[in-house]
């Protein structure tokens, strides 16, 4: 990968869990304009090294970069400014609105944008619906509209649509193609099992293989039957569909 800063930087020697090497020597750099998937089995890393990216953990022998400045010493404004986080189950304590939640995370509360943002997750007539009264789907779309609300440069996302029904992946997806486009300012990293969503929305893929190995570059690329197998242990089969992208399909 490119030795020079772009959005953000990632040297890691070791990513752990306990005593557990998740990923180790791991070289990441993400410009302006890409869609990053991190992929790999359950227990891979996936979660951890999104928090890592968060600067949420700070693994051992790292250096991490938002905007060619290092994380350590960052201010939390300055940080919510270049990057926003979407945990994978987020954990309410207080029955407050969505739109006030949105709003609390905005650098200055707006209702216009943070309606906005609602209705581009297809969540406007949550607005006033208590956080502790949604499905599991909705508080996700939710979820999404918080990060999104930022407005930050860069998107961490811990699988936005794993919830949702097929509806609602295929728009999530359209909105963030959209959101984070090719030449544009932004930038995202997000999480996924789904491989045909992984396909459809990101342009790169880190995959974390066994034993702390990994493999990353453009999607069509990594998304292979090889790389597939070793990252799921499993076989794949690959289906061609003229016009309409590829599928891929698990195998026992």
């Amino acid at each position: 990968m490119s030795e020079r800063s772009g959005l953000l930087r990632l040297r890691a020697g070791q990513v752990r869990a306990g005593t557990r090497c998740l990923v180790r020597d791991l070289r990441l750099d993400l410009d302006p304009g890409q869609r990053w998937a991190l992929i790999g089995r359950n227990g891979a890393g996936k979660s951890t090294l999104l928090r890592v990216l968060c600067g949420l953990i700070e693994p051992g022998q790292a250096s991490l970069e938002l905007a060619g400045e290092p994380l350590r010493g960052m201010s939390p404004a300055r940080q919510a400014r270049l990057r926003a986080y979407m945990p994978a189950l987020p954990h309410d304590r207080f029955g407050i609105a969505v739109l006030d939640a949105l709003m609390l995370g905005q650098r200055e509360p707006d209702e216009q944008r943070a309606l906005h943002w609602l209705q581009a997750v297809d969540a406007q007539e949550l607005a006033r619906r208590s956080l502790l009264r949604l499905s599991s789907g909705e508080r996700q779309r939710v979820a999404l509209a918080q990060a999104l609300a930022q407005e930050s440069a860069l998107l961490l996302l811990d699988e936005p649509v794993s919830f949702q029904d097929p509806r609602h992946q295929a728009s999530l997806a359209r909105l963030l193609r959209e959101h984070v486009a090719p030449g544009g300012a932004r930038a995202m990293v997000f999480s996924a099992h789904d491989l045909n969503w992984v396909a459809a929305v990101a342009t790169h893929v880190l995959a974390l293989l066994p034993d702390g190995a990994w493999t990353a570059g453009e999607a069509s690329q990594v998304l292979c039957e090889s790389t597939l197998r070793r990252a799921y242990d499993c076989a794949w089969q690959r289906i061609d569909r003229p016009g309409r992208g590829v599928l891929w399909v698990a195998q026992d």
